[in-house]
């Protein structure tokens, strides 16, 4: 049969208890004439109902300013049960006294199956903190009463430990389940105490240790209770009095990811009577305030440099900060303190070397229970965990702080890594400008920041920053660029910063620690260097030639990118950019030396000791030296006509001064057909070593030249007089290539030209600009015409004659000749004579000379005859190089052929005088 529960009320001192028993024969009526229970064999239970003992209310964290009533949300636990066990024989009358004295009298002993809804939430289980011990319940039987007054008072049980003292109960709870009451936060109130934490403490209770109890009564109108537990990451402080919560104290130790310092989140909640500011009167209530708190307990942390993190020491810039006002986080051991729509920012100072940096930054609080956020937390805190600064230099990698270590840092975005034991912070990127950048190229393509990562090989490292293995293991490029496309580095439109003869080009895909912003692609030990080359210096130029063309990739050391760091000099921060002894190769037109060392490129863009101001002082200078090297024309596969051999040539820029080009060892040959122009090649070559070059500055360029008047000079036949001899070299600083010019008099004012008794004029430009179409003008032109009036006969005479150089389209340069020689004689209007003489000439190399065998046309008109008789005039031949030796009759070769000697005797004894 089932038991039956019946229900004991005493209202004198208002009891109200629920008992059922089992294991009990009920016997007949003792003196009281009440029924009496008689315990059976074995041990018998008597089990005690108990109504609500806990009362949740919600919490507050001020006062109240309102003009209605101050309402907060709270609700009943549920009813509890005591399980007593009862030796056999224990006789109880049933009555309320007579259970409630049997359940005092020290023999009950409280059972496993009590269950107690106290503090609202958990349910627990009263037990003795000694082993062995029992848990027993002491309270009167009857009603208590004061002797003076007749007060009656307000019945309750004690639980305590067999062996309890006074003033602890002995006793220690066991949390069974845990529930929250999912009560929001909402106009004048919180959420209720331990919301969040009950789970935690059950966990807790079963894991590590139970709450220790010193004191737990039970009354109809609630339970009184003082509970206290302290876990490794957690505590748990209890006061309760009448089923209302007066003290709960919870906290959690943690650390404040991702720096990893050492903090305590406080929940203290206690009942004080709060202040309600009503505009008609003044009162206040017994609230529940509840503080919460972020205590820090090591603000300051050494030694946290890592691979990817560049700060010695961490520092946060306060103790405590209060999170009361702010959004409560329904799990305290993991949790964004604010919350992610407005979180708390906390101020930060980090130390990297000598240099400081303040900002501050939202942290995530996380339990010693927990290796790291999760994946929810940390979607929420990503939005928030760039710091920005001021732009500031700091050494990123802190391994003996080369050029491309120190980076102007505008912004720092933190993660953090698992280290086994823990949690280290780390930089997942940052944003810095490149100073060198910056100051070599104008604009503001560099002064905005560039978003830079580490590189996966630094990451990796292991072992402490200070440790000389693992700086030696810094790789050479530590920093790569986020973007995909890289940064743009680009001195073609500012050839003068870069040195003038060379303007690099290339998207730097990453930092080196000793050439700042490079194409990775290009470093040494790429597998294919000639195409990574041509992929990365796309539009750099080098004397106007593609810059990827001319680098020799076979030389060892192999080459690789300019160096563009800042340096320290004299306590100054100086720019600089350096490429030296770049070994280069042939490429179209630019050409090694037949002799010498090959051609090689110098640059650099840094710092001197300034000329004028304090001793120390610095100033910019700027030297870029392109060395033996030729141009060549036409460019290969044809033979060349024309080069121009350099022993150097020098751009220089310095402060106060404007940009400089100096030309050595200038050496001109003529090839091919313009070994006739050699004379002019020589005669000007002596002047220049002895005139001094004149050079010129615009804001496009500078040019400098060489300007020589030649008085005589012979060229074959041609006797060339006043001859303005010109060597040009243009270095633009806009994106157009270095250009050389060489000219002999020029379009609009040509030199004189005379061979034999014929006179005319000349010039002869040539103009290289790299890989552009190089401009060719060479003309020499003569002649002379004579008429004359004798009345009875009219004469005309006429010499006209040329040699051009062009141009052709696939790019060779051939010359063009053409003489015409004749005249005609008017007699009386009866006899008319006409001569005509015209020779094509052809160019031969050895020797050197123009060469072309002339027909004369000789047409005779009588009044009763007419003949016409052709002359073969013979070799007509102009001998190149220097002028050759005059010989006595030019004219009368023809007379040594036999053909043309018996022409011209039958034309002599026919119209000779």
């Amino acid at each position: 049969m089932a038991a039956q529960t019946f229900l004991i009320v005493r209202s004198d001192d208002f009891v109200v208890l629920a008992v059922r028993w089992s294991g009990f024969e009920i016997r007949d009526q003792g003196p009281s004439a009440l029924p009496r229970l008689v315990a059976a064999d074995g041990p018998a239970t008597l089990t005690v109902g108990l109504p609500p003992q806990a009362i949740l209310e919600q919490t507050t964290v001020s006062g109240f300013h309102t003009a209605g009533l101050v309402h907060s949300d709270s609700r009943l636990a549920g009813s509890g049960e005591l399980e007593f066990t009862v030796p056999e024989g224990t006789v109880i009358e049933v009555s309320a006294a007579g259970i409630l004295g049997a359940l005092a009298d020290g023999r009950a002993r409280l059972g496993t199956a009590t269950g107690l809804e106290m503090p609202w939430g958990l349910d627990v289980v009263p037990l003795a903190r000694t082993q062995g011990a029992d848990v027993v319940a002491e309270h009167p039987d009857r009603p208590v009463v004061a002797p003076r007054t007749g007060t009656v008072g307000l019945w309750s049980t004690v639980l305590r430990a067999s062996d309890a003292v006074p003033g602890d109960a002995g006793l220690e709870i066991l949390p069974a389940s845990a529930s929250d009451s999912g009560i929001l936060a909402g106009g004048l109130f919180k959420r209720p105490p331990l919301e969040g934490w009950r789970d935690i403490i059950r966990t807790s209770s079963h894991a590590f240790s139970r709450p220790r109890v010193t004191r737990l009564e039970l009354s109809a109108l609630g339970g009184s209770l003082s509970a206290a537990a302290r876990w490794p990451s957690d505590s748990w402080t209890h006061e309760m009095v009448l089923g209302r919560d007066q003290k709960v104290d919870v906290a959690a130790q943690g650390t404040l990811w991702p720096f990893g310092f050492p903090a305590v989140y406080q929940d203290f909640t206690s009942r004080e009577f709060l202040p309600v500011h009503n505009p008609q009167a003044l009162g206040c209530v017994a609230g529940l305030l509840r503080r919460r708190t972020l205590v820090v307990t090591r603000p300051l942390l050494t030694g946290t440099r890592a691979p990817a993190f560049p700060f010695d020491e961490v520092e946060i810039l306060g103790r405590e900060f209060p999170l009361s006002s702010t959004v409560e986080p329904d799990d305290p051991h993991l949790f964004l303190p604010g919350g992610p729509l407005d979180p708390v920012r906390f101020p930060v100072r980090c130390r990297s070397g000598d240099t400081d940096i303040e900002f501050d930054l939202p942290l995530v609080f996380v339990s010693d229970t927990l290796p790291a956020p999760s994946p929810g937390v940390l979607a929420q805190w990503q939005p928030h965990s760039t710091a920005r600064i001021p732009g500031t230099r700091i050494d990123m990698v802190g391994a003996e702080g080369r050029p491309g270590d120190i980076l102007e840092v505008h912004t720092l975005t933190f993660s953090g890594a698992g280290t086994g034991t823990g949690t280290r912070a780390e930089v997942a990127t940052f944003d810095a400008v490149l100073p060198a950048l910056r100051s070599l190229l104008p604009g503001s393509e560099h002064e905005r920041p560039r978003t830079l990562r580490y590189a996966s090989g630094l990451r990796t490292l292991a072992g402490p920053p200070e440790d000389a293995e693992r700086r030696a293991a810094v790789p050479d490029v530590p920093f790569l660029f986020d973007a995909p496309s890289g940064v743009p580095v680009s001195f073609t439109g500012n050839a003068d910063r870069s040195g003038g003869l060379v303007a690099p080009r290339f998207k730097a895909d990453g930092v080196s620690r000793e050439l700042g912003p490079v194409p990775t692609g290009v470093l040494p030990g790429a597998p294919d260097l000639e195409a990574a080359l041509h992929e990365a210096f796309g539009g750099a130029t080098l004397f106007g030639f593609p810059l990827a063309s001319l680098i020799d990739t076979a030389v060892q050391p192999r080459p690789g990118p300019p160096a563009i760091v800042q340096k320290r000099m004299n306590d100054a921060l100086c720019t600089e950019m350096r490429w030296e002894r770049l070994r280069l190769k042939a490429h179209s037109a630019f050409r090694p030396r037949a002799t010498g060392a090959p051609p090689e490129l110098d640059l650099l863009a840094g710092c001197a000791p300034a000329a004028t101001g304090p001793p120390g002082a610095l100033e910019p200078v700027t030297t870029c030296t392109l060395k033996s090297f030729a141009l060549a024309l036409p460019r290969p596969p044809m033979a060349p006509i024309l080069k121009l051999s350099f022993d150097a040539v020098t751009f220089t820029r310095s402060a106060g001064r404007p940009p400089d080009v100096t030309v050595e060892g200038l050496k001109i040959e003529f090839e091919g057909a313009l070994k006739l122009l050699r004379e002019l090649q020589t005669r000007l070559e002596s002047l220049i070593g002895v005139r001094g070059a004149t050079s010129s500055v615009s804001t496009s360029g500078v040019t400098v030249g060489y300007e020589v008047g030649i008085p005589k000079a012979a060229a074959g036949m041609f006797v060339l007089q006043n001859v303005t001899g010109r060597v040009r070299v243009t270095v633009p600083f806009v994106e157009k290539p270095v250009s050389v010019a060489l000219g002999f008099a020029g379009r609009d004012h040509p030199f004189a030209l005379t061979v034999s008794a014929f006179g005319g004029g000349g010039y002869a430009e040539v103009e290289m600009a790299g890989t552009d179409e190089p401009r060719v003008e060479i003309s020499l032109e003569f002649g002379a015409m004579v008429a004359l009036d004798f009345v009875v006969a009219k004469a005309e005479v006429h010499a006209l004659g040329g040699v051009r150089f062009q141009r052709r389209p696939d790019g060779r340069v051939e010359l063009e000749a053409f003489i015409r020689i004749g005249g005609s004689v008017d007699l009386l209007g009866l006899i008319t004579v006409s001569v005509e003489l015209r020779v094509s000439l052809t160019y031969l190399d050895d020797p050197p000379r123009l060469f072309g065998r002339a027909t004369l046309v000789i047409e005779l008109d009588l009044t009763l005859y007419s003949e016409t008789v052709t002359v073969d005039s013979g070799t007509f031949e102009l001998i190149g190089g220097s002028a050759p030796a005059r010989r006595t009759r030019d004219l009368t070769v023809a007379e040594r052929d036999a053909s043309g000697f018996e022409a011209w005797q039958r034309y002599r004894k026919a119209f000779a005088p």
